[in-house]
């Protein structure tokens, strides 16, 4: 584990120390408490079988991938809803349904059974230890530019709230997301910490916040030359109790 000083460098500018005292702790979940890939190939499969069956029309015209490509297009020309990933899906497929003559209000059906999938994930071994190790004495904030649901990934009951674009209406690496889950956790920055696996998304997205940020470096990558670092970087979730203990003693 790489550890900066409990006082980040450059995060608050007019001090010379911040004592770090973490109340909240606003956490990712793809590829930071799961792998993500392996729900998504479901869930796209899932969904296509769900429209061979309920719009056969439709599957006759698309493939899996072409659909891909119409929501690709859709983000670039309407970039109002290209942050939030459930809104985007949902109006390409709403197209799509009404092309061919479909309800299109099957839109939000199809979306729901992509979303209930997606939500089936593996968690890494060290996520719900983790979690419930933590959610003693810390309020938990998910914070994802995903949609996947926390009940059906089996970690709600460690989280306070989740804030994705769809509550914020923005994502990573918008401060304001950031801002907003703060709200939530009724906390200052300095009184919390932001853990993710993306260098811009997480912590560089948490920096502009004025917000401290954990890197989880599970893979042993190079963190990016253009970006400052992370006030810490651990290598699996299990790192993470023990890290805050000595942030919070400073």
């Amino acid at each position: 584990m790489a550890l900066a000083a409990p006082s980040v460098p450059g995060l608050y500018p007019d001090r010379q120390e911040c004592h770090m005292v973490i109340k909240a702790i606003l956490l990712d979940l793809d590829d930071t408490l799961w792998d993500p890939r392996p729900a998504f190939v479901r869930a796209e499969r899932a969904q296509y079988a769900w429209l061979q069956a309920r719009a056969p029309d439709l599957t006759a015209r698309y493939s899996v991938e072409t659909m891909r490509e119409h929501r690709r297009a859709l983000a670039a020309q309407r970039p109002e809803i290209a942050h939030d990933f459930t809104r985007l899906r949902e109006a390409a497929l709403r197209e799509l349904l009404t092309e061919v003559g479909c309800p299109s209000h099957w839109a939000e059906e199809g979306v729901a059974v992509f979303v209930d999938e997606r939500s089936r994930v593996d968690l890494f071994p060290d996520a719900l230890p983790t979690l419930a190790e933590l959610a003693r004495n810390h309020t938990l904030v998910a914070l994802t530019n995903g949609n996947a649901d926390l009940a059906i990934a089996g970690v709600a009951e460690h989280f306070e709230a989740c804030i994705s674009p769809a509550e914020a209406g923005v994502r990573k690496p918008d401060p304001a997301m950031f801002r907003a889950a703060l709200d939530v956790a009724g906390v200052a920055a300095a009184a919390a910490i932001h853990v993710g696996d993306q260098p811009l998304y997480d912590v560089e997205g948490a920096r502009r916040a004025e917000l401290a940020a954990v890197w989880v470096n599970r893979d042993g990558m190079t963190w990016p030359a253009e970006l400052a670092p992370a006030a810490a970087e651990i290598a699996s979730l299990a790192e993470l109790p023990a890290l805050i203990q000595r942030l919070n003693r400073g």
